[in-house]
């Protein structure tokens, strides 16, 4: 019988180990192996596809190259510390891909054993960058989502303040608070409707006038195509709901020939909004002898979460306001301003 240059056992040793390789250069991550000292001695394919290296300048410390600088020290503490140990490893660096950018990889290793001797370490990787990006997203958003709950508690708790005030009866004080209630949830409304982007003015004007002048005979606006910040946006709404409000109920709406004009502009160089509203052809006016909730709530609360200023003035011939607030041009809408006019 002639002797075989290599047992089955040994044959069966190299076909595992081959199909082994084959096994891992179709996996859907990224492997690598170190000997006892330390050193990278294989990558699969997946490694070497992501980096865009050969093997032969990945092995040994070579791998060590693609590491951003500023991980690569805590990279190796945590590699040395958990060799020295035998113990399995969990680490996240950024690792330079084939086209130059450094992604985000999490790491695991683990020591391996033949026989009972320790022969080095397996690692396999994955690439955690958009995994990074989602964290980082939802924690911005849920820390906007905190500020913009805040604001809007503070809203309603002016409101509420002020709404139920001892000298009014309980009835008017509650029809108070829910009307200005349906306006912050309008408000909120047109904002859910854009996603809680930045949306446009006029169709904010639109939305907040459009119940108490359904005709569109009595209310007049014109100006420029302007974006407004999603909270900019409920201040000036809400803000154009007290204005109207009072309008319907002591000012130039009051009285059929009443009306209201309306006009904005943009100031460049404060990136602002400047709305002014002026009231004609209702009753006389005086100043009252206290400013009231409305006034208080425009200047007070809503001017400054819009980041501008606000001052109502009670003149003879009809409440005038100026209304600023933080805004930028759009650039979607037709620059021409277009205007609506009375009927009347």
């Amino acid at each position: 019988m002639s002797a075989n240059p290599t047992s089955p056992f040994e044959r069966a040793l190299a076909t595992s180990d081959r199909e082994f390789r084959e096994l891992a250069d179709f996996a859907p991550v990224m492997i690598w192996r170190a000997g006892t000292d330390m050193l990278c001695d294989w990558f699969n394919k997946p490694w070497l596809d992501y980096t865009g290296r050969r093997l032969d300048e990945e092995v040994g410390s070579g791998w060590a190259d693609g590491v951003h600088p500023e991980d690569l020290p805590g990279c190796l503490a945590t590699y040395t510390g958990a060799f020295d140990a035998r113990e399995p490893f969990a680490m996240e660096y950024r690792l330079r891909r084939r086209d130059g950018e450094y992604c985000w990889l999490m790491d695991h290793g683990a020591p391996f054993y033949r026989d009972g001797h320790f022969m080095g370490y397996w690692g396999s990787c994955v690439d955690v960058t958009a995994h990074r990006m989602a964290q980082r997203s939802q924690r911005v958003l849920i820390n906007e989502l905190n500020h913009r709950v805040k604001n809007t508690l503070a809203v309603v708790q002016a409101m509420a303040i002020q709404s139920f005030r001892d000298e009014r009866p309980v009835a008017t004080s509650l029809a108070l608070f829910e009307s200005r209630l349906r306006a912050l949830a309008g408000a909120h409304d047109l904002l859910v409707a854009r996603a809680w982007e930045d949306v446009a003015l006029r169709g904010v004007v639109e939305a907040t006038v459009a119940p108490h002048d359904p005709d569109g005979t009595r209310v007049t606006f014109d100006g420029p195509p302007l974006m407004l910040q999603s909270e900019v946006a409920v201040s000036v709404a809400m803000a154009l709901h007290e204005l109207l409000t009072n309008a319907i109920k002591y000012g130039a709406l009051s009285v059929p020939a009443g009306r209201v004009a309306m006009a904005w502009s943009y100031v460049a160089d404060r990136h602002a909004l400047r709305l002014e509203w002026q009231e004609s052809g209702g009753p006389a006016v005086a100043p009252p002898a206290t400013r009231g909730f409305g006034t208080r709530f425009i200047e007070r609360v809503l001017a400054p979460q819009a980041g501008g200023v606000a001052k109502v003035t009670f003149a003879p011939g009809g409440v005038h306001c100026v209304f600023e607030a933080d805004a930028r041009r759009s650039p979607c809408e037709n620059p021409l301003p277009h205007a609506r006019h009375s009927a009347g």
